[in-house]
């Protein structure tokens, strides 16, 4: 497998790759668990009162917002695989430069380096 990215060890390839599809397993896993909670949370109330009800469907919302995390975290996932496979791994989207490989191993979903990454993270 040919990578373009500059800076990027091609011998490296087997050990993202194999990160990431860990990372993949834990986060496919987490997000199934979380559909089941929040279907079972959201499922027709039971015996129980109206602030129980409440406090099952806040429960139920604070899951959801965790699954979206998960599933956002699974897209980046994938994509960094995406990226391994097309062999553009390892460069940054916004500058092209290289990624550090203390950042890749870091966060190896890693789309951005340190600066393009800060400079994206600034509110006007």
């Amino acid at each position: 497998m040919r990578h373009r990215a500059f800076g990027f060890d091609p011998s490296l390839g087997d050990e993202f790759r194999r990160r990431l599809l860990e990372a993949r397993e834990v986060l496919l896993r987490s997000v199934a668990a979380t559909d089941e909670e929040i279907a079972d949370l959201e499922a027709a109330p039971g015996p129980g009162d109206q602030p129980d009800h409440a406090a099952a469907v806040s429960t139920a919302l604070l899951a959801s917002r965790l699954a979206g995390q998960d599933k956002r975290e699974l897209d980046e996932v994938v994509a960094a695989l995406r990226r391994l496979q097309s062999g553009t791994f390892g460069a940054c989207e916004s500058c092209h430069n290289p990624i550090t490989l203390a950042r890749l191993r870091a966060v190896p979903a890693a789309r951005y380096c340190l600066h393009c990454q800060a400079s994206q993270e600034v509110v006007p």
